[in-house]
């Protein structure tokens, strides 16, 4: 079993890690959520919500996967703005779902953004891990080693 569990987290840490904290910020985001659907939706539209809801909880996801799940070393601003570019499609595509969904299906707003969160980590992993935070191989290490193969 030993020997299993450091084959896994050699070779899949950071798939793991990616796990756990996608699930952490999935909870995260679907409690903000709620809690702020809750508390505006007599006054507010979902889509405002669901702006208000990604500018909280983005915040939180950025900083849990750059320092937990990817150990990033690239310039945060950089970085940040790469994060929310990987996020913009599903955001976008949240903006529209919900709406019809609430309008369309018999489900709630709780229980669309639960299915839409899950589904979120799932897409989010690989542009998140070979775009948002990619490790780029320091020119001057690949140039001394003779290592020309592109990151």
């Amino acid at each position: 079993m030993k020997r299993v569990m450091s084959w896994v987290w050699k070779d899949h840490r950071d798939k793991v890690l990616y796990l756990a904290v996608g699930g952490w910020n999935t909870v995260f985001q679907w409690l903000a959520f709620s809690a702020i659907y809750y508390l505006l939706n007599p006054y507010v539209f979902s889509s405002w919500i669901l702006v208000i809801t990604h500018v909280v909880t983005s915040i939180n996801g950025f900083l849990c996967y750059r320092y937990i799940v990817f150990g990033s070393r690239g310039h945060p601003l950089g970085e940040y703005v790469k994060y929310q570019l990987v996020w913009m499609p599903l955001f976008l595509t949240n903006l529209v779902v919900l709406p019809l969904a609430l309008k369309y299906s018999h489900l709630n707003a709780y229980v669309i953004q639960a299915i839409f969160g899950a589904f979120g980590v799932v897409v989010g992993y690989i542009g998140n891990k070979y775009w948002a935070f990619r490790k780029v191989k320091d020119s001057r290490v690949a140039a001394s080693t003779g290592d020309t193969s592109k990151p």
